[in-house]
């Protein structure tokens, strides 16, 4: 397998272990990287803690052949981005994205199959989930030695993702929600609550029609249901979203349209788009 090496000039004298550890490594995972011999300085391997100086050359190669005992599913997916590290790829409207013990079908196992059809030995990390019926980007990191820092993106806010949403009535502004969310005495529902966690949305309308608004929302927490919820609370619930609003011939009208992140390797700006799906076009229409 070829290496994928992750590099940096030192700028500053300090321990080995202390770069890996504010490099989001944990100790198992340092533990490993120095028996498995993928540390180098100035091109000599390193296999135990050592002080680095400033200009030393450190290269870590975070290449692993790693496989999940995950059934494949042979589907055919929509690749938006992919390279040795990541893949992004557009989740098919009603299909959840891991096993929760209820469905035959997961968008995990549809990876699974992706990566055995293309002889890629990968282990199956999403970084994050879309609920069942939301489309688009999900990101899935191939590394598992770079996944911690997929995660620490994710939650300090450096994934930027941006949705787009069809609500009933119409939004004449651009606004931002700042209303914390909690359980409901339902099960499975949420509800704006002042003793919930903070959640932040921001909003902003592209087309009316028909009663209805095309918005964009960019999302600046990551709560579970946080836009339906959200829409919900302003009285503008989502098309389609029978949980939180009415019934509907539609699907819930939300799409993951955008997703950007700073690759690792590069430290380069990768945005994906995945275009509108026809039914929310359709759904603007009629």
């Amino acid at each position: 397998m070829k290496p994928i090496l992750l590099t940096e000039t030192i700028k500053n004298k300090q321990m080995l272990d202390e770069w890996l550890n504010d490099h989001l490594f944990s100790k198992k995972q340092r533990h490993l990287l120095k028996m498995e011999k993928r540390i180098r300085v100035n091109h000599q391997i390193i296999t135990h803690n050592i002080h680095l100086f400033k200009d030393d050359l450190l290269e870590i190669n975070c290449a692993k052949e790693e496989q999940d005992d995950l059934e494949p599913i042979d589907l055919d997916l929509e690749i938006l981005y992919e390279d040795d590290i990541v893949l992004v790829v557009n989740k098919p409207i009603h299909m959840i994205v891991h096993e929760d013990g209820n469905h035959p079908i997961t968008l995990d196992q549809a990876v699974a199959g992706y990566f055995q059809k293309t002889d890629q030995i990968c282990p199956i990390r999403h970084i994050h989930r879309l609920d069942k019926d939301t489309s688009g980007c999900i990101l899935y990191c191939k590394q598992s030695y770079l996944q911690p820092y997929f995660d620490h993106a994710i939650k300090t806010k450096q994934i930027q993702r941006t949705y787009l949403a069809i609500v009933q009535g119409k939004i004449n502004q651009a606004m931002t929600i700042n209303k914390s969310i909690g359980k409901d005495r339902h099960a499975n529902r949420f509800r704006i609550s002042s003793n919930g966690i903070k959640a932040i949305t921001h909003l902003k309308p592209l087309t009316y029609k028909k009663n209805k608004t095309l918005i964009e929302c960019q999302l600046e927490t990551g709560r579970t249901h946080q836009i339906r919820v959200h829409l919900a609370g302003i009285n503008h619930p989502l098309i389609g979203d029978e949980l939180y609003g009415t019934a509907s011939p539609y699907r819930c009208m939300l799409h993951s349209y955008s997703l950007s992140f700073i690759h690792p390797l590069t430290h380069k700006k990768i945005k994906v788009i995945c275009e509108m799906p026809k039914d929310m076009r359709l759904c603007m229409e009629s």
